[in-house]
This record gives C-alpha cells, sequence and structure tokens, in this order.
C-alpha cells in the first residue's frame, strides 16, 4: 500500500516550469506536491482537533457557573479528549507520515527524510507526547491532565515562534487562532450541542443551557477570528509580493478560492451572532444553531482544504 501511494507520487511529481506559475495542460502547477497537500490537511485537522479540546475545556466550559449537577455531567470538558486524542494522532501521522513516504519515494533512509534540524523536530514529537500523556490524565485528574495537553499541543504549534523567520511566526499564530476559532467550534458542536440536545431530561433547560454555551464561546470566537485575519492579511502580503500575483500565478488563484470560502464563514460566523444568538433560550432554538453551526463547520472544512493546497504552492517570484 505505501509503495503504491510511493509510486502514485511520483508520477505525480511536478516537473519543470517556472515556480508560482499557471500550471500548464493536463497537469498541476509546477511546483505543487499532491503528498505535501495531504499531509498539510492531515495537519491542519489535527490542531483543529487538539486545539478545540483545548478551547472547548478553557474558553466555553469553565466560563458557565451556576450549572446543574446534571448539567456538569453532560458538559463535562473531558468528553472532549477523544478528540483532542485524535487530533494528537493526526499530527504524529503528519510529522512522520511526510518523511517517511518521501523515502520511499526518494530511495532514502527514514532517517535522511527527517528534517534537517533534529533538535526542533524532537522538540516536537516530545510536546506531542506530553500533550497525550495529558489527554490520557485528564480521567485521573482533570486540572493536570488539561494543563499537560494544553502545554503541549501549543508549544508544538508555537514553536515556530522562537526558531522560524517572520512569515513563520505569524503563520503559527495563524494557524492556533484558526483552531482556536473554528476547533473549538467543532468540539462545541460536536460535543456540546450535541450532547445537549441528546442526554438532556426534562430537569435541564436545554435550551438555555445551549445558549450559556453560545454565549460563552462567542467572546473566544471574536478575539481568534480577529487574529485570524490580521495574520492572514499579513501572511498573504508577504507570499504575494505584488498585487498581480493574485491572477497571474497559481498560488494567487488559490489564495483567491480560499477568500471566497474563508468570507463564507465569516459571513455564517457573523449571522449565527446577530441573529442566530440572540434566539437562543427559547423552546426549541437548540436545532437552528445545531444547524447553522454545521453549515459554518462544513465550510471551515472547505477552507482547510484550499490552505493544504495553498501551502504546497510555491510563493510567486
Amino acid at each position: 500500500m505505501v509503495h503504491e501511494l510511493a509510486q502514485a507520487i511520483q508520477q505525480n511529481a511536478p516537473t519543470g516550469g517556472q515556480p508560482g506559475g499557471l500550471r500548464g495542460p493536463g497537469g498541476p502547477p509546477p511546483g505543487f506536491s499532491f503528498t505535501k497537500a495531504f499531509f498539510e490537511l492531515v495537519q491542519f485537522v489535527g490542531y483543529f482537533l487538539a486545539i478545540g479540546a483545548v478551547g472547548f475545556r478553557y474558553g466555553i466550559v469553565r466560563q458557565i457557573r451556576g450549572m446543574s449537577d446534571e448539567a456538569k455531567k453532560i458538559l463535562r470538558a473531558d468528553n472532549a479528549t477523544l478528540l483532542g486524542i485524535l487530533g494528537l494522532m493526526l499530527l504524529v501521522l503528519a510529522y512522520l507520515g511526510a518523511p517517511y513516504v518521501n523515502a520511499i519515494a526518494n530511495h532514502k533512509t527514514f532517517a535522511e527524510s527527517l528534517p534537517k534540524n533534529a533538535a526542533q523536530f524532537e522538540f516536537r514529537m516530545v510536546m506531542l507526547s506530553i500533550a497525550l500523556a495529558g489527554f490520557a490524565l485528564v480521567r485521573v485528574s482533570s486540572s493536570i491532565g488539561w494543563r499537560l495537553a494544553a502545554i503541549g499541543v501549543l508549544l508544538t504549534a508555537l514553536q515556530p515562534l522562537y526558531t522560524a523567520r517572520f512569515s513563520g511566526k505569524v503563520n503559527a499564530v495563524h494557524i492556533v487562532a484558526a483552531s482556536t476559532w473554528l476547533g473549538t467550534l467543532l468540539v462545541l458542536t460536536v460535543i456540546g450541542i450535541r450532547g445537549v440536545m441528546k442526554r438532556a431530561s426534562a430537569g435541564v433547560q436545554r435550551s438555555e443551557l445551549v445558549a450559556d454555551l453560545v454565549n460563552s464561546f462567542s467572546p473566544l470566537a471574536l478575539v481568534a477570528a480577529s487574529i485570524v485575519a490580521i495574520t492572514g492579511v499579513t501572511t498573504a502580503w508577504l507570499h504575494l509580493k505584488r498585487v498581480s500575483a493574485l491572477w497571474t500565478t497559481s498560488y494567487g488563484i488559490a489564495l483567491i478560492c480560499k477568500l471566497v470560502l474563508v468570507l463564507a464563514v465569516v459571513s455564517l460566523g457573523a449571522w449565527n451572532w446577530r441573529r442566530v444568538r440572540p434566539s437562543l433560550g427559547g423552546e426549541g432554538s437548540e436545532p437552528i444553531i445545531r444547524r447553522s453551526a454545521t453549515m459554518e463547520l462544513t465550510f471551515a472544512a472547505l477552507v482547510l482544504v484550499a490552505t493544504s493546497v495553498l501551502v504546497s504552492l510555491p510563493s510567486p517570484k
């Protein structure tokens, strides 16, 4: 299976062409790698799940006051640990799978395909191990487990702040902010809103509990979305270098596609905040926010796909 994937990679490897230019007939854009795009997507999803679980614990559940015992049981942040662990598994797959496939495709050893800066790679693996231990400890000691998980995940994601150039630093903050916004929304929808709708009894005011969840999430989402916008514009300018690259290069066209999808996500988020959120608390309002949040997450998934393609293309020269 792995060897077949490696052969497919070699067959789809880009050849010739000017980096960042438009694609030739019948093939991908010059410099584009399907392998890199795939593992970038896996990495993005991993961060969304892992950081989203941490965001749900600290940004939502911890902010709700005066919950009943039954409500606390339904909204236990521990329920988000499985999503956090899944996210870590995807991150390990991304960081180890990419060099492994590259080693097979290029007839190298696995060690030769690992990043040249071994110290940074080892640090990342250690932090992911700490995060995994933290999520595993949550059932035993919730406070210690969540602290370890948060430290491990965030130090992994923010490692470029002290190892990369300016563009890498901005990109790291962009990923963390996007994961805090949309990753937390994902966990909120799957664990929070869905859990309340499925498990709450007549003794729990479901609509009010869902309203508390969404109201706790809104400030976090506004701050994170603002950071996403600032870092996104900065990253785009650093890579484009000139405005004409938007329509004359594959990178620019991919960026436009991503921006269209991001605009859809922002529009749905604004709709949820301005129109849906004020209506929460009334009887039967829970399915409305769940549907609108699911729609927002659907477009967010498309943004992830577009981003994985974008970062796999060479920047315009």
